[in-house]
């Protein structure tokens, strides 16, 4: 193929226009959040007998304000979309040095007042609110379609050079041939890195299979193409290499880090705190009621409580309404739960499994500290999948538990939920796991919790 020749490839839309799209969707929801926020002060004032707020047009004047601070001041970058507590704190920042600015502006004019400045205050307060909650509402619909995004290999180009196919194995992506559509890695050759720049320049990763000996024509050559490149290694094939350093003049493989950052945890442990004392208030009735119905069913203690494997690998008793026969608890999961047909399970036992009502009280172990309201759903240490021990399923189990197990997580609401008869039942949701924990965030965990409440129910409740 002619060095000149155009790519038959379907490529990915330029990263430029996603970046603008991105933009419009976050001015979108400000303008919105703005509009909310002057509809719900309005209305605030009209109910209370107070002064009127400010009128339509300086309502404009706000808007267009904001649009520029918060223009300069990067609150419309792409890669803060999806990243709720960014994103709002970057609006607010913006929306005060508005309204800092329009006071300063009043005040040289000689229009600054208190009865000006009470309503306008208000106003601007509930503007705050009002885009905090749109750019949330956001967040949350962006990271969703980043999980499925991600899922589908959306934007990652795989770059085969020679018989190395194999080493790619089934995976979501482009997977090029590099020899049928005439791309070389050849850094004296202008012509052949404009093809790879113009293959390459709008993906957001480049993954390459090549010889060994080719892995550094391969670097340099997509040194200058303004992507993620990745260079597959088979000799490392059984590491999970997080990044490179060096230990002296040595380099070394980074196999291991902390899911979190200090303010990630910090973000997270307050989610968790807030979501479960609100739900335990709420809960109390219905918990007395279950208890009691539990007592009445069968003998036994109400709670039953299972040693679970938690974060970093150590055990914690996990609390559960007590579904089974007291005289028949297995501590250990050693055996399967199979269905609504198992002699173990009380009557009660099988309606509050069914509704998952079962599982509420673990939000006592998220006060306790123990767990998260999202994360990894936590295991018995006996728990099988398919006649084997759940880490001798895939040596990759215990990643899982580099984050506080959850009470709903990604694998639930993917449906991946239920007892683990065969291996793959498993594998399906470590892999959901594993990729929880290696692409936290916190409007991530947001859109799980709003789509567990569409998976509580249903014939896998068990």
């Amino acid at each position: 193929m002619a060095g000149g020749a155009e790519l038959d490839l379907a490529l990915p839309s330029a990263k430029s226009l996603r970046t603008i799209i991105v933009s419009v969707k976050l001015a979108g929801a400000d303008l919105a959040g703005l509009v909310l926020g002057y509809a719900g002060a309005a209305l605030l004032a009209h109910h209370a007998g107070g002064a009127p707020g400010p009128g339509p047009r300086l309502v404009l004047l706000i808007a267009a304000m904001y649009l520029m601070v918060a223009f300069y001041g990067r609150s419309y970058a792409r890669g803060i979309a999806t990243s709720a507590a960014t994103s709002v704190c970057r609006a607010s920042l913006a929306l005060i040095v508005t309204f800092l600015s329009m006071v300063f502006g009043a005040a040289l004019l000689g229009g600054l007042s208190a009865a000006w400045l009470r309503p306008f205050a208000g106003m601007m307060v509930a503007m705050m609110l009002g885009i905090a909650t749109a750019r949330i509402a956001l967040a949350v619909v962006l990271s969703a379609r980043r999980w499925r995004s991600r899922a589908a290999g959306r934007h990652t180009v795989v770059l085969v050079d020679g018989d190395h196919r194999d080493l790619v194995g089934n995976v979501e992506g482009m997977i090029v041939d590099v020899a049928a559509h005439g791309l070389r890695a050849d850094v004296h050759d202008p012509a052949a890195l404009a093809r790879l720049g113009k293959l390459v320049g709008n993906v957001d990763r480049v993954i390459v299979a090549c010889a060994a000996d080719r892995r550094a024509s391969w670097s340099a050559a997509l040194g200058g193409a303004n992507v993620p490149v990745e260079l597959l290694v088979e000799e490392m094939g059984g590491l999970v290499p997080l990044g490179a350093g060096m230990f002296g003049a040595m380099p070394t493989l980074k196999v291991a880090a902390e899911s979190l950052s200090p303010e990630e945890r910090l973000l997270k442990r307050l989610f968790d705190i807030a979501v479960a004392s609100v739900a335990l208030v709420f809960l109390l009735p219905l918990f007395l009621l279950v208890a009691i119905v539990i007592k009445l069913d069968s003998p036994g203690p109400v709670f039953f409580r299972q040693p679970r494997v938690g974060r970093s690998n150590r055990p914690f008793r996990m609390h559960k309404f007590r579904s089974m026969r007291s005289d028949m608890h297995d501590l250990t999961a050693s055996r399967l739960t199979t269905g609504r047909d198992d002699d173990r399970v009380t009557r009660v036992g099988r309606f509050i499994r069914a509704t998952s009502i079962d599982e509420l009280p673990q939000v006592i172990d998220v006060l306790l500290g123990h767990m998260s309201i999202v994360g990894p759903r936590p295991h018995a240490l006996g728990a099988k999948a398919g006649g084997k021990l759940y880490w001798e399923v895939d040596g990759d189990y215990w990643r899982r538990h580099s984050m506080k197990p959850g009470i709903t997580g990604l694998a639930q609401v993917r449906g991946f939920r239920g007892t683990t008869f065969e291996e793959e039942d498993l594998r399906n949701r470590l892999a959901s796991d594993l990729e929880y924990v290696e692409n936290w965030s916190f409007t991530g965990d947001i859109w799980i919790v709003l789509r567990t409440f569409m998976a509580l129910t249903g014939k896998r409740a068990f």
